[in-house]
């Protein structure tokens, strides 16, 4: 769809700035303000009526900041508009120098990204209410691991200086709360369980990514996440990329020759636990394992090895979500034949 108008968006907690510009006059902006609100959202709209802009002609531009664009966002998309989320890293990058920031400039600075990129605007959808909820579970759990990990480490520093200092009262409290925190993440998880089998597709994801070695509940659940259930990504090459797994070349005409690495710009999260499926894919898998021990005999690195792992592991992910059918070994198949 074509779009005319431009809208970029700068959210904080309690308001946002709104910039306009228009296909005819990109370089010619209406500013306004309005509370981070359901009356404000309501506002946003009356104003752009009032500037008389036909709505269905508008692309709302905004960053990711989180749960402050939720309002927003959950607004827009009940009443049908088009819009998109951007990482503010992707938006800074592409601005080009940039000198001084405010909330307006912010905002009209988005309003001509969206202007300079119209030809290739692409809609953001927003994950289902049964995804949502499952992302919430999914970090509260991550932020229970974090805390019992802290206190596990505290309460060791704790006891190496006990012959200098009465710790006991502290380790005490530490270990109850420990204690405490593993039986929330149990409780957590059997919530994560409960929230997937209320969706269909949610828990057919699940089944499948559960029948590929190396991937876990946890696994799994994060990729379900991040990929909005397999409906984010069209292939398993963007997600590689995506998670840090795919290789870039780095060359510049005769003089640069850079080994092909990785890039840091990853979803480092996901990376972490595809590596632990990789390595447990390596001790249950046979073709994961024979490929790997094959590769470090003929001199590869370990790592690079096991970043080529990874990358067969979402082959398999994307291959059994795609297929729709459980992730069968046809080794077994071989060896009865």
């Amino acid at each position: 769809m074509k779009f005319t108008y431009f809208i970029g968006i700068d959210i904080s907690k309690d308001s946002f700035d709104v910039c306009l510009c228009s296909e005819e006059q990109p370089d010619r902006f209406v500013h306004e303000k309005f509370a981070n609100s359901a009356t404000g959202c309501n506002q946003l709209l009356t104003w752009l009526r009032k500037h008389k802009i036909a709505l269905d002609q508008c692309f709302f531009a905004m960053e990711h900041t989180g749960w402050y664009t939720l309002e927003l966002c959950c607004f827009l998309q009940d009443q049908q508009l088009a819009f998109a989320l951007y990482s503010p890293l992707h938006l800074k990058r592409s601005l080009g120098l940039a000198r001084g920031k405010n909330d307006q400039v912010d905002a009209q600075r988005i309003a001509h990204y969206a202007f300079l990129h119209r030809h290739k605007l692409t809609p953001t959808v927003l994950p289902s209410a049964n995804l949502l909820k499952l992302k919430n579970l999914f970090a509260f759990r991550e932020r229970l691991v974090k805390n019992q990990a802290s206190l596990k480490q505290t309460i060791k520093d704790l006891k190496d200086t006990a012959h200098l200092v009465d710790n006991k009262f502290i380790i005490r409290q530490s270990e109850k709360q420990i204690k405490l925190i593993k039986e929330q993440v149990s409780q957590t998880e059997k919530q994560i369980e409960s929230a997937i089998k209320e969706d269909d597709q949610l828990q057919n994801s699940l089944k499948l990514l559960s029948s590929i070695p190396g991937i876990g509940l946890v696994t799994a659940v994060a990729l379900i996440l991040a990929t909005n259930n397999f409906t984010a990504f069209s292939d398993s090459r963007k997600f590689a990329s995506y998670c840090g797994v795919a290789p870039f070349e780095h060359t510049s005409g005769t003089s640069i020759r850079g080994r092909t690495k990785t890039s840091p710009l990853a979803n480092k999260r996901i990376k972490a636990l595809l590596s632990n499926g990789a390595a447990s894919a390596i001790q249950s898998d046979e073709e994961l394992k024979t490929y790997f021990h094959r590769k470090v005999a003929e001199g590869k690195p370990k790592m690079v090895v096991i970043n080529a792992v990874r990358a067969k592991l979402i082959n398999r992910i994307f291959a059994t979500i795609n297929r729709g059918t459980e992730y069968v070994d046809l080794r077994q198949y071989r060896k009865a034949a």
